[in-house]
């Protein structure tokens, strides 16, 4: 039986609430790849993996967006300065604005160059356009969603973050029900579902300037919002977090299109798995935020102690969940496989690659719960620079090494998450050992 100290349990009360509601995000895109399954067709699971993850390519690219505002939030609330608190929110929304707009304005483009690179059929491409069509309209509602939620962890009101996460994928779910199912709406109606369920953001942005007694009890000038010497710093901070995600959404575009390129079965066994992967890594999410919310608090509070004992507590946890995860995947991989799809060839061919996915599990338990540490104390330009060494080690490997079948593509995929997990490590413990988490 494991010992819980005080911080043990201060972990679990903010990563638990995050696992529980992070879960319900890849568990629509299960719900979605169940949808499509039904039809019998690999192009359906394909379309619907291919348009997964060219929005998550885009998405996830700014996806630090909440992690940023997560580890300002964290280290003013930590300090005490909840004037600062309330303008680097701000104007991390009005980044986030500014993206919105780019991308929305050149969507046409986005999409067509999307599907131009990507090694799929005519028809599984024909369906994916059909789905980003209407999902792309949905970013600007996604980084309003993920700045309120990271806002909501960094003051460490985690229930409130849990069920913006929770009721905006049951809206989700339940829309995909209805209008796959009774109105027939088919891959549209997948993605008409995630838009609608995304603009449910406004009435949780609605109560939260009600109801919060930090925005409603201090004044801000909105020429301190937009002053550039203030918002600069975060635009450079921005800057190195999309470098860094940009790369490794990348890798997961690459993976996807050259798994494509294997043929429809080769792709839609991977996108189940790279499915069951999401699961595993929204789940393990969850103590890379309280990681972020802790060891920002504690650099906000200057206490190397606390800094170190965080660091421990999450790390640990993290361990502990990925065990847990392991276990239930190897016990029941045929049933959740048996779920989504009825296709005998596309059932086998994904239960023979899971013992890639549990590989990774393994190695890239420490490249997440790092992440959190690092992006907690804002030591950005580190992540990128290891995002980039790592996401090139991938290219090489897959291109030059490993490259042309199946097994090579997992095998490169799988080094990859072993090498961010092996230098944020190395990382770790110099910054332990010179106590730099405290540096600037």
């Amino acid at each position: 039986m494991f010992n819980l100290s005080k911080l043990d349990k201060n972990t679990l009360r903010i990563a638990l609430p995050l696992i529980a509601s992070n879960i319900t995000i890849p568990l629509v895109g299960f719900v979605d790849n169940m949808m499509m399954g039904q039809f019998g067709s690999a192009i359906y699971l394909g379309a619907i993996g291919l348009g997964s993850i060219i929005i998550s390519y885009i998405l996830f690219s700014f996806g630090f967006i909440k992690s940023i505002t997560t580890g300002l939030v964290s280290q003013h609330s930590g300090s005490n300065d909840y004037k600062n608190l309330i303008i680097s929110t701000y104007q991390v929304l009005f980044i986030s604005m500014v993206i919105s707009f780019v991308l929305l304005f050149f969507r046409q483009e986005i999409i067509y160059f999307s599907l131009h690179i990507m090694n799929a059929s005519n028809e599984v491409k024909q369906s994916t356009k059909l789905y980003l069509d209407y999902r792309i309209w949905s970013i600007p509602a996604i980084f309003i969603r993920d700045i309120l939620i990271g806002y909501y962890i960094g003051i460490q009101k985690i229930r409130l973050a849990m069920w913006i996460s929770i009721v905006v994928n049951l809206i989700n779910i339940i829309f995909d029900y209805y209008l796959v199912y009774f109105l027939n709406y088919g891959i549209e109606g997948i993605a008409i579902a995630s838009l609608i369920a995304e603009y449910s953001i406004i009435f949780f942005v609605f109560f939260a300037f009600r109801n919060n007694e930090i925005f409603t009890s201090k004044m801000i000038q909105w020429t301190k919002i937009f002053r550039w010497s203030s918002i600069k710093d975060k635009v450079f901070i921005n800057i190195d977090m999309f470098m860094r995600s940009l790369i490794l959404m990348t890798v997961f575009l690459y993976f996807m299109s050259i798994g494509a390129s294997y043929g429809n079965l080769t792709l839609a066994a991977n996108t189940i798995l790279i499915n069951f992967f999401f699961i595993f890594s929204y789940g393990i999410d969850g103590f890379a935020h309280a990681s972020e919310v802790l060891v920002g608090y504690a650099v906000g509070k200057k206490d190397k102690n606390l800094i170190k004992n965080s660091i421990k507590s999450t790390g640990k946890l993290s361990l502990i969940l990925t065990f847990i995860y392991l276990l239930i995947f190897v016990i029941f991989d045929d049933n959740f496989i048996n779920i989504i799809s009825q296709n005998t060839d596309i059932i086998n061919l994904a239960s023979y690659f899971t013992y890639y996915l549990y590989m990774i599990f393994l190695f890239s338990f420490f490249a997440f719960w790092l992440d959190g540490v690092f992006i907690g104390a804002m030591k950005t330009k580190l992540l990128r620079n290891i995002m980039i060494f790592s996401g090139t080690s991938f290219f090489i490997l897959e291109t030059s090494f490993f490259g042309g079948n199946n097994d090579g593509l997992w095998l490169s995929f799988l080094i990859f998450f072993g090498l961010r997990s092996l230098f944020l490590s190395i990382c770790l413990y110099k910054y332990l050992k010179d106590n730099k988490f405290l540096e600037n």
